[in-house]
Formats: structure tokens, sequence, C-alpha cells
């Protein structure tokens, strides 16, 4: 979609209709607020491309049913039902989100859209549900679990960068479902997550990069392959890393909370996305690659605005953990 005026006014509104869904103090108002801002990305989405018209419409699909269900589970807490308003509830949230196992229609969707959008969509979109999932006392370990191997288990067989980041983005909101148990700490994974995601995309974007053989075949300067590796690497978990940083804190709190199944499940799913994005990094810096491999050592100072990003958080997460 062009940045135009358009652009700009719908952008705006999303972001207040968001803040109104976060700062509201009745059912009402938070269901209005997540309308508002439904209604303000579908136009985003949908462009002069045709699969990105579908895209919107399935979009508009999905949210309609979620936010259906939710007004369901507000009637139910009215009327006082014996019948679980929260479950219902939390089960629509985790519809708009696209978590597992609610997570095909986001899939088929990414394909389609440009990268600011799907920005926006794995990113902005899912704060306002989350914080209301917050509000509730419902426990989401089912969702926890089913989200952790999925992300992790279907990430494997991927060839295209944009679902592997959107597999990724469902293991990484189980995580983020699982400090909201613990403490307001998931708003810090959040933003930290949307950092080494608007990282990986722009650099995609410049590359002009969709699938993992074309990390291989795209003979790019090595300051950007460079740059994509230590981003990968970052959204992967490897130490010293941001990206690290955060999973370590979620496990410690976890285990400390003597939540001892669900630490085993991420460490061991953290592994295998750990897999995956070491296969790209390798493809990308190792494989194919006309360019001369200890030359890249001389792009480092080109590359340092990333590598600076990733490591110099760790001080910094270490000073907010104690």
């Amino acid at each position: 979609m062009t940045k135009n005026f358009n652009f700009l006014m719908f952008f705006h509104t999303m972001i207040m209709g968001t803040m109104m869904s976060m700062s509201a103090n009745n059912w009402l108002i938070i269901w209005t607020g997540l309308e508002i801002s439904i209604m303000s990305i579908m136009p985003m989405i949908s462009n002069s491309n045709f699969l990105s018209s579908e895209a919107s419409v399935k979009y508009f699909m999905i949210q309609s049913i979620s936010s259906s269900m939710m007004m369901l589970g507000v009637l139910l807490l009215l009327i006082n039902s014996k019948i679980d308003y929260q479950m219902i509830l939390t089960s629509s949230m985790m519809l708009k989100m696209g978590i597992a196992p609610f997570h095909n229609w986001i899939l088929e969707m990414i394909e389609s859209v440009e990268l600011m959008i799907m920005f926006l969509l794995l990113t902005l979109m899912k704060i306002a549900p989350l914080n209301m999932i917050s509000y509730l006392m419902f426990k989401t370990n089912l969702f926890i679990f089913m989200s952790l191997l999925i992300g992790s288990l279907l990430g494997l067989s991927q060839t295209s960068l944009r679902k592997m980041m959107c597999y990724s983005s469902i293991f990484n909101l189980g995580f983020i479902l699982a400090s909201i148990s613990l403490n307001s700490i998931w708003w810090f994974y959040m933003i930290m997550y949307s950092l080494m995601l608007v990282m990986i995309l722009f650099l995609m974007n410049k590359m002009k990069i969709n699938y993992i053989s074309q990390l291989s075949l795209n003979e790019n300067k090595s300051s950007l392959k460079m740059n994509i590796w230590l981003a990968m690497l970052s959204m992967g978990g490897m130490p010293p890393m941001m990206g690290f940083m955060m999973k370590l804190m979620i496990i410690q709190m976890m285990m400390t909370n003597k939540e001892f199944f669900l630490s085993i499940i991420m460490i061991a799913s953290s592994t295998l996305v750990m897999f995956y994005y070491i296969r790209m990094s390798f493809i990308s810096i190792l494989l194919a690659s006309s360019t001369v491999k200890w030359k890249i050592m001389n792009t480092m100072k080109s590359s340092s605005w990333i590598m600076m990003a990733n490591i110099t958080m760790m001080p910094l997460m270490l000073t907010l953990k104690t």
C-alpha cells in the first residue's frame, strides 16, 4: 500500500484503537477498541494485488468470528451463567492473535501482504488481546504447550522466510503467554521481540529475499549478509544475544514457580528453533557464495549497529532481572 495520507490515517486509527482497548475499564470499550483496530488495518492489508484483497477478506471473517465469541463470553459474564465465560473469552483472543491451534489463517495471509503489514500483524495487533488475557484468570498452559511445539516443529520444514517468521512468532507467543501469568515482564519481551523482527524484515526487504534458497544465490554485500546472520542468531536465542536473555529470564521464572514440565518443553523447543535459524545463517554465510569468506570481517564496521543492539542489551536485561 502506498504510504500516502490514507495509510497514515488508517495507521493512526489503528494505534488509537489499540490504546483504547488497553486503557479501558469495561468489556464494551475493549471490544470497541479492538474493532477499530481491525477495521483500520483491513484497508492497509488490501491493495491492488488480488491475493492481498483475498487476505483482507479472510482476516475480516476470522476477526468477526472471534469478536462474536468475545461478545458471547461477555454476555455469559453479565447474566452469571454457569458456563465458563473465561474459556470463551480466552479462546476468542487466541483466535484473534493466531496462536496454536488457531494459527492456520495467519499462515495463509502472511505470503500475500507487505512486510510492514506483516510486522503489524505479528506484533502491534497482538498487544491488545494479550493485555486482555492478562485480566483473566484462565490457565493457558495448553495454548503455551501447543504454541511451543507447533512453532518449533513445523518451522523446521519451511523454505519460505515469511512462514518461518510466522512460526517463530507463534513460538515466541508461547513464551509471552507463560510470562503473563508471572508478572508484567511480557511487555519487555514483546518490545525486544518486535525489535528483532523489524531488523530481519528490514534486511529481507533490502536484500529482496523471500525464500531460504535466495540467501545463498543472492550475491549481496557481505555487510548485509553479516547483518542478517546476527539478526537471525538473536531471534533464535544464541547467547549472548538479547534473544537468549529474554528466553532465559522466562525459563528461570517458570522454574521458580515450579513449572518444570513447561520449562523442559521451552528448552527443547528453543533448541529446535535455534537449529533452523542456524541453518539459515549457515546458508547465507558459508554456502554457494563467490565472496571470499575471510573478507567478511572487513565489513564488521558497517554491520556493527545490529551487533551492538544485540550484545549491549544483555547487561540491561541482567539489571532488570535482578
